[in-house]
C-alpha cells in the first residue's frame, strides 16, 4: 500500500489519466511484491466454476421471463456485482441469481439497444470479469438466436485483477458459441483504447456495426474514443457515485448507455 500511494495520480499530482491507467500501475506493484504475474488465478477459476454450475438455472430464468432479452441483459450487467474486488463475497446461488435482476434499469435504453441489435450484422463484445462472462455467454446465445449477427468476443491478453483472459473464456465455453480473441494489449490494462489493441482487434472494432462494452474500465476508456462514438453500447452497474451522477441513476442501478 505504501508503494502504491507513491504513484503520482494517487497523490493528486496527475489528473490526466483514466482509472485503468492507475490500476495498471498498482497492479504492476502487486506483481512485483508478490512475484506472481497472475495472483488471482485461483479466484478466477473458482468464480467461473461457481457461476457455470448455475448456467442451466440462469438460462431457464431468462427464457421463462416475459422479455428474455431484457432479463439476459440485466443478468449480464448485474453479474458484475459478483466482482471479487469488492464486498460482499457472497457465493453464487439460485437465490442470488434471482436477486441480481432486481436493480432498476431504464426500459427506453434497452429498447434503444434492441433497435441497434436489429440493424447490426457484425458485433464486437468486449468482456470484463470472470464469473459474469457466463452470463455474457447466455446473452450472446440469445442475441444470435434472435437477431443472427456475427459476434466476436474479446478478452484481455494479460492478467489484471479478475478480468477474463482467453483461457477463462474458453473454460466457460464461449468459444462454442462465437469466435473468441484476445485484445492484444501488452500491459495489464482494465480498459480498451484503439491505440493499445492489436491491429486485428482494431480492424474488428472499426468494421463492426455495434460494440457492446462491459464494465467500468472499458467505459472509462472507450468514452474517450471519438472514432467509435455512436456505435458503442455500454453495460455497467452504478457501483460508484460518479456513475450515478453522470447517468442520473441510484446506486446499484443497471446502466445501458447507447453512446
Amino acid at each position: 500500500m505504501g508503494e502504491a500511494l507513491k504513484l503520482r495520480p494517487l497523490r493528486g499530482e496527475d489528473w490526466g489519466v483514466t482509472p485503468p491507467d492507475v490500476i495498471r500501475d498498482v497492479w504492476m506493484k502487486i506483481q512485483e511484491v508478490s512475484g506472481d504475474a497472475d495472483p488471482f488465478t485461483q479466484v478466477k477459476v473458482e468464480q467461473n466454476r461457481a457461476v457455470l454450475k448455475l448456467y442451466p438455472f440462469s438460462k431457464e430464468l431468462v427464457l421463462k421471463s416475459r422479455d428474455p432479452l431484457l432479463e439476459a441483459v440485466k443478468l449480464s450487467i448485474a453479474g458484475n456485482s459478483l466482482d471479487a474486488m469488492r464486498p460482499p463475497k457472497e457465493q453464487p446461488t439460485q437465490e442470488l441469481i434471482e436477486r441480481l435482476v432486481e436493480p432498476p434499469i431504464r426500459p427506453e435504453d434497452v429498447e434503444g439497444l434492441k433497435e441497434r441489435l436489429g440493424e447490426a450484422r457484425r458485433i464486437v463484445y468486449l468482456g470484463d470479469n470472470c464469473g459474469e462472462i457466463v452470463f455474457d455467454k447466455l446473452l450472446i446465445e440469445l442475441i444470435r438466436e434472435t437477431y443472427g449477427p456475427e459476434v466476436v468476443f474479446v478478452t484481455r491478453t494479460l492478467p489484471v485483477l479478475n478480468d477474463a483472459i482467453l483461457q477463462d473464456a474458453l473454460s466457460v465455453g464461449i468459444d462454442t458459441v462465437v469466435q473468441v480473441v484476445e485484445n492484444g494489449i501488452t500491459e495489464p490494462f482494465t480498459g480498451t483504447t484503439l491505440e493499445k489493441v492489436s491491429p486485428e482487434v482494431r480492424a474488428l472494432i472499426e468494421g463492426s456495426d455495434l460494440v457492446i462494452s462491459k464494465g467500468g474500465g472499458n467505459y472509462d476508456t472507450l468514452t474517450e474514443e471519438e472514432e467509435v462514438r455512436g456505435k458503442v453500447t455500454f453495460f455497467l452497474q452504478a457501483k460508484c457515485h460518479v456513475y450515478c451522477t453522470i447517468h442520473q441513476v441510484p446506486l446499484g442501478a443497471l446502466i445501458v448507455h447507447n453512446s
